[in-house]
């Protein structure tokens, strides 16, 4: 079982959930039912006896170290299950700022040298992508972020994207769980790897399914030198003809420098380094 931690959130902690929230429509209309979960919780931490409980303080003390990075760098991987057809897997560059929301994508595979670049607020609020090749003679596409085009090799949209919004919606998650009766399995690696990362890995599991549970397991994977988020991992229910639990969404974020100091030249089609 997950070891036992006594954790309090700080008044930061709480500005900042409600900023990150308030950064795209996508999350703002979750954030008041999620602050007064997350509030009520905590109030009970320490007497607390929910299986789940342990996971989400450890998940809550990474979220606030979040609340420091307001920029980062990193080689970001993503598998996916679109429809019923498994995506390749993707691997790409990423420069990620939190406020305004922006994002810089370089494509290694594949797609080799697509770039994608969205600006909240830019643009339209419109996705600047191009391809590379016969593709890129087309130019410069600009897509909606939920456009069909835009969502064709995705589950989320792109203003979903960072470490940070990405542990929002486990604790979403674990909080929305909390609330059914379903006989949580919790386990508790400290000393788990992640290529040459050292990690403490979070796994709740659940012997059936239920109304409210949306994935059979999630894994959460935690940096130990940082405290930083850098996996997370779902998995499908398993079925008659399959017992073995399928990987649906698997989000990885490695190589990552944070605070680099990022500016408007970086999320700009107009940047010389950039091919568009």
């Amino acid at each position: 079982m997950v070891k036992q931690y006594t954790y309090q959130p700080s008044n930061v902690l709480v500005r900042q959930i409600q900023k990150a929230a308030s950064i795209t429509g996508v999350l703002a209309l979750t954030a008041a039912a999620y602050l007064s979960q997350a509030n009520t919780l905590m109030a009970a931490a320490p007497d607390s006896k929910h299986a789940l409980d342990p996971a989400i303080r450890l998940a809550m003390q990474s979220y606030e170290g979040t609340a420091q990075v307001k920029d980062f760098q990193a080689t970001f991987i993503k598998r996916e299950k679109v429809g019923r057809k498994m995506q390749a897997t993707q691997t790409m560059q990423i420069k990620f700022r939190e406020q305004p929301l922006s994002v810089y994508l370089h494509f290694q595979k594949p797609h080799t040298g697509r770039e994608v670049i969205y600006v909240h607020g830019r643009n339209g609020n419109q996705i600047l992508a191009h391809e590379t090749g016969i593709k890129g003679l087309v130019g410069t596409v600009s897509l909606l972020p939920n456009s069909p085009q835009a969502m064709d090799e995705s589950r989320y949209p792109i203003t979903t994207i960072g470490i940070r919004k990405m542990l929002f919606q486990i604790l979403k998650q674990w909080k929305t769980e909390r609330q059914v009766d379903a006989g949580v399995n919790v386990k508790y690696f400290p000393d788990a790897k992640l290529g040459n990362m050292q990690c403490k890995v979070l796994q709740t599991s659940y012997p059936q399914q239920k109304q409210g549970l949306r994935f059979h397991m999630t894994r959460l994977y935690i940096d130990k030198s940082t405290n930083l988020p850098v996996r997370v991992e779902q998995y499908d229910w398993p079925t008659k003809r399959n017992n073995t639990p399928e990987l649906v969404e698997e989000y990885t974020y490695t190589n990552i420098r944070t605070n680099s100091g990022l500016s408007d030249a970086d999320f700009d089609p107009k940047n010389p380094a950039y091919n568009y």
